[in-house]
């Protein structure tokens, strides 16, 4: 409906807008001005003893922050564990296939299908990504 008409409808919003029309000031205002949504969120810190999760439920428990803002923030903490335990996967990874190259130009032989265990259980894979997690975090911060 707009294919070459964009420009001289948009000029004509704006000069509306120029003139004190009401309508076309809230039209250009929304698009160069946009209300922001949201709000910074000061002092959201853990207690000794609480993880992230435990903080931010207890922070919309206590009213600092609203439950919209507490899911918004949970988005983030799962988005950066995912980054972590991708960014831990592949330097395990990195790791068994240089292993394998070491092993191989000593002169082992092995098949074309070799399962190598990532880690011995969940604690190990905890001690491999979380200090990827906290390197993850002040790069975050900085």
């Amino acid at each position: 409906m707009m294919e070459g008409e964009a420009e001289a409808i948009t000029r004509r919003c704006i000069d509306l807008a120029k003139l004190g029309d009401p309508t076309a000031l809230k039209i250009v205002m929304d698009r160069i001005a946009p209300v922001r949504k949201g709000r910074p969120l000061q002092g959201l810190a853990r207690r000794e003893g609480e993880n992230s999760i435990e903080a931010l439920l207890r922070s919309v428990l206590e009213g600092e922050l609203t439950p919209e803002e507490g899911k918004d923030v949970v988005g983030m903490i799962e988005s950066a564990a995912r980054i972590a335990a991708a960014r831990a996967l592949a330097d395990m990874r990195q790791q068994q296939l240089e292993a394998l190259k070491k092993a191989t130009e000593g002169g082992a032989e092995f098949s074309r299908v070799m399962l190598v265990p990532i880690a011995a259980g969940l604690d190990e894979w905890e001690a491999v990504a979380s200090p990827m997690q906290h390197q993850l975090k002040a790069t975050v911060r900085d």
